[in-house]
């Protein structure tokens, strides 16, 4: 039998996590999870309640945990497999925070990328392919190519237009 799910990664919604803890609560037994949030998360914790969840929240002081971020990385940049498996991991992860229907509690874009790197056993984030659409908190680019540089407009020079000179012939 499953006492506790410990949950390292939130669920997408409430009711994925209500599920989750329902597996623990087979035949009249009560239901126990551990949901990790980091502080920008802390917001989920409202759609839970909402969902009628009891949520008891727990600080744990810096004193009580044990750092394994060197040894971690020593292990990771050691072996190849596990470094390769750690990369998949954290593309993995960035793109399933990205799938998060909750946008405004799982902003990949405000994500700490060195933070979420380091728990993957990286000193710094790793070189991977994230098909990720631009962030729409930036502005976006000037599109067309008046005055931008292309095989065609190899000088970057505006479009030819008509000559509106007072004395053209």
């Amino acid at each position: 039998a499953v006492d506790w799910i410990v949950q390292y990664d939130p669920p997408d919604e409430p009711k994925a996590y209500i599920h989750r803890v329902g597996r623990t609560a087979r035949a009249g037994g009560q239901g126990r999870a551990l949901l990790f949030l980091l502080p920008q998360e802390m917001a989920f914790l409202k759609y839970l309640k909402q969902a009628n969840v009891p949520v008891s929240e727990f600080e744990f002081p810096a004193s009580k945990l044990a750092n394994v971020e060197a040894q971690l990385q020593k292990l990771v940049a050691k072996n190849y497999y596990l470094h390769k498996s750690a990369r998949d991991a954290y593309r993995s992860y960035i793109h399933s925070y990205n799938s998060h229907s909750f946008k405004d509690v799982f902003d990949v874009y405000a994500l700490d990328l060195a933070g979420v790197a380091k728990s993957f056993g990286f000193e710094n984030p790793p070189k991977v392919t994230l098909m990720l659409k631009a962030n729409p908190k930036e502005p976006q680019r000037r599109k067309g190519k008046a005055g931008r540089f292309s095989e065609d407009n190899p000088y970057g020079s505006r479009p030819k237009q008509e000559d509106r000179r007072q004395f053209s012939r």
